[in-house]
């Protein structure tokens, strides 16, 4: 069998159903359920979510988000702003029934095309991510991620 193919990811409405979503990964599968719909209403972030049908095949969110410099450890150059602004790759999740297809993959590229054109729109240093486990860390390592020194998340500079 070859790789399925999915349709771009686009921003989840009130009227997708994200019922049944199982990603294996407790800490998204339960924010799926209760958060995802309501994200973008509460202003905390927006989820961008690709379908096998009606059926929610994987999702990531974004948000803004600033670090201190102090948090920056030297990634980013000198002189920067007290606060560093940044976007928050907050959850990205493939459910068990399409996971190993590449999706994770396109889910993880669209989330940094995206950042990248809201960088260059109101200014961003980053792509910020806290991976939820090792696997999740060896995931966001094969593309570039580095570690942020002195806590648990990752970063990839944007252009």
């Amino acid at each position: 069998m070859g790789r399925m193919t999915f349709e771009r990811p686009r921003p989840l409405g009130e009227e997708d159903h994200v019922e049944g979503f199982h990603c294996g990964v407790d800490t998204v599968d339960l924010w799926v359920s209760r958060y995802a719909l309501r994200a973008r209403s509460l202003g905390t972030a927006v989820v961008y979510a690709t379908f096998q049908g009606e059926k929610l095949a994987g999702l990531y969110s974004l948000s803004s988000q600033s670090l201190s410099r102090d948090e920056t450890s030297g990634w980013i150059a000198r002189n920067a702003p007290l606060q560093v602004p940044v976007i928050l790759l907050g959850m990205l999740g493939v459910d068990e029934a399409y996971q190993g297809q590449g999706l994770g993959h396109d889910l993880l590229l669209d989330a940094v095309r995206r950042a990248e054109l809201v960088a260059g729109q109101i200014g961003a240093r980053a792509i910020v991510v806290d991976p939820a486990d090792d696997t999740a860390r060896s995931f966001y390592e094969r593309y570039g991620f580095k570690a942020i020194p002195g806590s648990g998340r990752m970063f990839a500079k944007l252009r």
